[in-house]
Order: structure tokens, then C-alpha cells, then sequence
């Protein structure tokens, strides 16, 4: 039983010293550099098997890793054919989210459109960040499917 308290010891001591130590490191904060870097422009492609729009996003982001901005979208591709006459037209997504730099993931989230043209919907994007902070790519939410891809560079 002593041997297993000791364990149990050692344990929640090595848990204590790592939650410490991710506690600075999220203190420390994201450099200004990649503050910098992260906020853009960015500009790429979003793809589905059934669109392709172009992407533009700007935002800002904290030391705190939160981040919020904007995507502007052109329809460029559609088989619906009811999407065949808005081809070419823009709107605009506003995300907001958190930037993770040990894992440089960037998980945003859609919150709101200016989308007068009824072009776009809110979804949900979870991007790698490349290491040189020059590209980005993932996977988006597309109702529920996780099936749209996203890549971008700056």
C-alpha cells in the first residue's frame, strides 16, 4: 500500500509540473511576429463536391491566441443550377476563434454574414498552420459533413 501512495505521489506531482508548465507557456503569449503573419491577408480556395469559392481573410489576433476576422467569398463554381446566374458574386463571412501555436491549429468558427446575394452559410474550419506561417489548409464543418477543404497562402 506505501509503494502505491508513493506512485500515486510522484504522480500527481509530475501532473502538477505539467500543468504549470502549459500554464507558461500560454502565458507567454504568441509573439508579435506570428501575431503578425497570422492576421494576413490570406487568400485561397474552398472546395466541396458540389462549389468552389474563392477566399480572402483578414484578421486580428491576441497574445492570447483568440482570434476574429472576416472572409470575403466569390462564388466560383457551382452545379446547382440555380447558383449558375451568382457566379462571380461576393459576400462575406465573419469568424472568430482560437489560434493554438503548439499545435499551429487555427479552429474559427462563422458567426455572422453580409451575404445579400444568399450565397454563403456559416461553417466551421479547422486549418494547419504551416511552420513558416505562409499557408494554410484544412477541413471545414459543410453541414455536418466535415467533407469542404480550404487551403490558403499569404
Amino acid at each position: 500500500m506505501t509503494n502505491i501512495l508513493r506512485a500515486l505521489r510522484t504522480l500527481l506531482g509530475a501532473l502538477t509540473l505539467c500543468a504549470a508548465l502549459t500554464a507558461m507557456a500560454a502565458a507567454q503569449g504568441l509573439s508579435e511576429a506570428d501575431r503578425a503573419a497570422l492576421a494576413g491577408p490570406w487568400k485561397g480556395l474552398w472546395l466541396s463536391d458540389t462549389h468552389e469559392y474563392e477566399a480572402s481573410l483578414k484578421m486580428t489576433v491576441a497574445a492570447s491566441g483568440q482570434a476574429e476576422g472576416a472572409i470575403t467569398w466569390t462564388l466560383r463554381k457551382s452545379n446547382r443550377p440555380d447558383y449558375q446566374n451568382k457566379l462571380g458574386l461576393t459576400g462575406t463571412e465573419y469568424v472568430r476563434g482560437r489560434f493554438d501555436p503548439r499545435a499551429s491549429l487555427l479552429s474559427i468558427d462563422g458567426y455572422r454574414l453580409d451575404d445579400p446575394n444568399k450565397i454563403l452559410g456559416t461553417d466551421k474550419y479547422r486549418l494547419v498552420v504551416g511552420d513558416n506561417r505562409k499557408a494554410m489548409g484544412g477541413l471545414t464543418w459543410n453541414h455536418n459533413t466535415w467533407t469542404g477543404r480550404i487551403f490558403l497562402r499569404r
